[in-house]
Parts: structure tokens; C-alpha cells; sequence
């Protein structure tokens, strides 16, 4: 399943589009006066196609997958507004086409010396309309973007999500298991964007890298937190909470059984893995195994130690949700 915004045709700017439809006038002609002004707005009504084209493809919003719906909540700010600017695009842009409509009408019953003073007035009263929808158009494309964007998630496929606190190896993890290539560096970042891969267990298996998410109310986090929470929320599937245990930890046990703890309260299956096992600070891996009933699995995925564990909790999860569980191999 595409990404419903991806490949959503974005109409101009309404300045832009004005501009455009003002230089093309000297270019469109006819065999009579009145036939050229006809026909210059008959071109500026065709061109609004693209405003209502725009408004009817747009996804509609309550039938979209809850995740998906996020994902617009998330970028535009309000589902409302979202709702408010198509339905004022698609007003301005039809009133804009029937102001026009009548204008070509008035070039056809009055005089010929009055066709081209009444096209002008026609283009500027149609231009005068559609510029009311202006700000949430600009407004709208942005969003859209952003959207089209992102990683085409298929909401409906068997997911393993990465979770975990920022910094701890779910980018490289990801990218050992699958076939997914997040930006993987030496020294610490924050993953910004949704990545996602495939693994072949006899039926194709997205995983996900999301997002570091903090232990805060989700009204205090931000846009790229709130992406990681989505994805965790709305998407079925199993995820893989990484701890990290080493020496250089960025975040203590207290703060990564919290936001643990967080992950738990969505009642998903989960797997509980302590990475960087290599470089272990036994204090923190001792603090944390008291404090969690799950028993872990402790890897290292940038040294490549363990993850035949994550495939096999991966393949036997499979197993378990699977209505064909005899398609299900070693992934």
C-alpha cells in the first residue's frame, strides 16, 4: 500500500497561477474579438481544474488509516483546518470558475468593443476570488510534501517496530536485520525520519526504525518524537525495545524503564533486547533486569553479536499470527 500523499498532484500557488494564466494571454487568439476573449477565459476556467483535481484526489481524512491520519495530525497541527482550507479551496476555486463562466457570457450578448474590457474585468474578479484561498493553499502544499515525503508504510503488512530512547542502536540494528539503510554513525545521533525495511521470512516483514522518544507527556514532545509514538500506537505488530546497557550510556536505567514502561502500556507484543552487550556496564544491565519481568535478549548489533536471537523471536512471532503458519521461514 503507497503512501496516500505520495504521489497527490500538487496544484501552483495562487499567484503563481495567476501569473501564469496572465503571461498566456497574448498567446491565445481567435477569428473574432469577442472569440479571443472567450476564449482567454475559457482557458484561466480550465486551468481551476487543477484547485478542485486537487481537492477531490486529497485523502479523505476519517477514512484513512489511523496511522496515516496521525501522520497529517502531526505535520499539519489540526485535522480541523485541514478539513476547513479543502473545503475553502474547493468554494473559492468553483465560485472563480462560475464568475468566469458568466463573464464569457457578457462577451457573447454585448458588443465587440466591449470583449476585451470585460475579459479583463472577468480574469481580475476571478483572480480576486481564488486569492481568498491563498494562505491555506500555501499552507496545505507544505503539508502535503512533507507527507509525500515520508516512507511509504503499508499499515496492513506484519511490522517489527524498533523502539527504544534516542542513541541506544535502533538504526544499526535495523539495518543489519533488514533491508533498510538508515543514516548509521560512530558517534551519537538522533534518527529524525521513519525508516523502513524488508526482511524475507517466506512472507515479506516491514521493520521500522522510529525516533528516540522521551519519558514525557506526549503534549510536551515534538514532531519527531511524536512521529516514533505513532508508529507505535497505529501500527499491529512486534515490538523490539532496546535498552541500552554499555558504558557510555546517554540515558540511566531509571530513565529507560520509564519510557520501557511507556512502550508496555500499549499491550503489543514485545521483545525486550539489551544492546551494545559488548561494551557492557554490568551495574546498569544488573539494575535494569531487576526491575523488568521480561527476560532479555542481550546482542550487539554493531559488532553483529546475537541478532540470529532477533530473527528467531521475529520467525516464531510470525508463526503465531500467521493464517498460513507452514509460509513462514527462517528469516
Amino acid at each position: 500500500m503507497l503512501n496516500p500523499f505520495e504521489r497527490l498532484r500538487v496544484p501552483p500557488k495562487v499567484e503563481d497561477f495567476i501569473e501564469i494564466q496572465a503571461r498566456r494571454l497574448s498567446s491565445i487568439g481567435g477569428k473574432t474579438v469577442k472569440e479571443r476573449e472567450i476564449r482567454r477565459l475559457k482557458n484561466y476556467r480550465d486551468g481551476l481544474n487543477a484547485y478542485l483535481t486537487f481537492v477531490r484526489s486529497f485523502p479523505k481524512v476519517d477514512d484513512l488509516h489511523p496511522f496515516y491520519r496521525t501522520s497529517l495530525e502531526i505535520e499539519s497541527g489540526s485535522l480541523d483546518r485541514v478539513k476547513v482550507c479543502l473545503s475553502e479551496i474547493k468554494k473559492n476555486a468553483e465560485l472563480a470558475r462560475r464568475i468566469l463562466q458568466q463573464y464569457e457570457d457578457l462577451i457573447r450578448r454585448n458588443d465587440e468593443m466591449e470583449a476585451n474590457k470585460l475579459m479583463r474585468s472577468g480574469f481580475g474578479r476571478a483572480s480576486s476570488i481564488l486569492r481568498r484561498s491563498e494562505n491555506c493553499l500555501s499552507w496545505l502544499i507544505q503539508v502535503v510534501k512533507k507527507l509525500s515525503m515520508e516512507r511509504a508504510i503499508d499499515p496492513y503488512m506484519p511490522t517489527v517496530i524498533v523502539s527504544g530512547p534516542p542513541n541506544v542502536g535502533k538504526s544499526t540494528l535495523v539495518s543489519a536485520i533488514s533491508s533498510a539503510k538508515p543514516e548509521v554513525a560512530s558517534y551519537p545521533f538522533t534518527t529524525k525520519e521513519i525508516h523502513v525495511g524488508h526482511m524475507d521470512c517466506g512472507i515479506k516483514v516491514q521493520v521500522i526504525d522510529t525516533p528516540g522518544i522521551l519519558d514525557r507527556p506526549d503534549y510536551k514532545r515534538n514532531v519527531i518524537e511524536r512521529r516514533a509514538v505513532n508508529a507505535l500506537k497505529n501500527l499491529q505488530g512486534l515490538i523490539i525495545f532496546l535498552f541500552d546497557v554499555s558504558k557510555s550510556a546517554n540515558y540511566d536505567p531509571e530513565e529507560q524503564l520509564k519510557i520501557f514502561n511507556d512502550v508496555k502500556t500499549l499491550g503489543k507484543p514485545i521483545v525486550v533486547v539489551f544492546n551494545k552487550i559488548d561494551d557492557v556496564d554490568n551495574e546498569i544491565r544488573g539494575e535494569i533486569i531487576s526491575k523488568i519481568n521480561d527476560r532479555p535478549l542481550e546482542i550487539s548489533s554493531e559488532k553483529r553479536i546475537g541478532l540470529n536471537l532477533i530473527r528467531r523471536e521475529i520467525f516464531k512471532w510470525l508463526k503465531s499470527i500467521s493464517q498460513d503458519p507452514s509460509a513462514v521461514l527462517d528469516c
